[in-house]
């Protein structure tokens, strides 16, 4: 932490930026990032691969988010918030390639891609760590900052109830409620304003549910035909595996969301021992023990074939 804010004291223009598929860790911290840099009086821009999903778009800063990667940007220093490899980035990565890159994340799979690399994969969230650096400069956080970082926290421990939340999780909870959020209101916005074809959406994903002969894997699945005739998107998706994860005796829950580029996104949830991890890993994605995700090229059955074969392999040695 103190080489990044080393960095933040030396440059005076950033490019903020973070994994592709916006969720609420990785637009919060970006957003609660760029209230401190502007408090500073620095010059900072966020440029994302991909735009804010509507359900996060009452945040008051959510407008500043860019996706113009054709645009001419000044910058001396890029910060790329939650993401465990570079690639993760989508297309910013061709922006920011030949800068000075800080590198914040709390997944225990991060490569360290960064000139420098805070990577703590005790932290709840990047939200979290952004967090720690307003409190070791002595910085102010603004209400508009601390929501952004409250839904940071809550999204990526599950509401608080996922194994990354501590008693520090509900300190630092704590202190930014203090700042006049409403958690009911945040709860609402984030969680309960799904639209009727949204729900329609999601029936027809829990229609797809599986279990393995074991009973200890349970899977979902997202097809390119359903999108079409739903009209829902990959982004809508985002906590469907729960679902799954919900399924009693289950130790690993998966979703293969099918995209229209010919490559399968799997995102694995765990319970108990299973190190979905590891599972990640082996075909090339990462994250954290309990929950992790991958992308794989290949038609959707045959991913679920090979995907299954190897959490099969981890969870019984085979």
């Amino acid at each position: 932490m103190e080489k990044v804010i080393e960095a933040i004291r030396k440059y005076n223009k950033f490019l903020i930026t973070a994994h592709v598929n916006l969720e609420g860790d990785s637009l919060g911290s970006q957003l609660g990032m760029k209230a401190l840099l502007d408090s500073l009086g620095k010059t900072a821009v966020i440029v994302d691969n991909d735009p804010v999903p509507d359900h996060y778009k009452f945040l008051p800063k959510a407008g500043e988010v860019s996706n113009d990667l054709s645009a001419k940007l000044d910058f001396e220093a890029a910060l790329v918030l939650d993401c465990p490899t570079l690639k993760r980035i989508g297309k910013v990565k061709d922006v920011i390639s030949g800068k000075f890159i800080v590198n914040i994340d709390h997944h225990i799979s991060n490569e360290k891609f960064g000139q420098i690399n805070w990577v703590d994969p005790n932290a709840s969230s990047a939200g979290e760590m952004v967090y720690k650096i307003y409190k070791e400069m002595g910085i102010k956080l603004t209400k508009e900052a601390a929501l952004a970082l409250y839904i940071a926290i809550l999204t990526d421990t599950g509401s608080f109830n996922y194994d990354n939340t501590s008693s520090v999780t509900h300190e630092i909870a704590g202190e930014l409620l203090g700042y006049g959020i409403d958690p009911a209101s945040v709860s609402e916005s984030v969680y309960e304003r799904r639209s009727v074809a949204d729900i329609k959406f999601l029936g027809r994903v829990l229609s797809t549910i599986n279990v393995n002969k074991k009973g200890d894997v349970a899977y979902l699945e997202v097809t390119k035909i359903m999108l079409k005739e739903t009209g829902g998107s990959l982004l809508k998706s985002e906590g469907f595996v729960n679902y799954a994860r919900s399924v009693d005796k289950v130790k690993v829950a998966i979703i293969f969301k099918e995209d229209l580029n010919g490559k399968v996104n799997v995102s694995f949830r765990s319970k108990g021992e299973a190190d979905v991890n590891k599972i990640a890993a082996f075909f090339g994605g990462g994250g954290h023990v309990k929950a992790s995700g991958c992308i794989i090229e290949g038609r959707l059955a045959e991913v679920e074939e090979r995907v299954l074969a190897k959490v099969d392999e981890v969870l019984h040695g085979k």
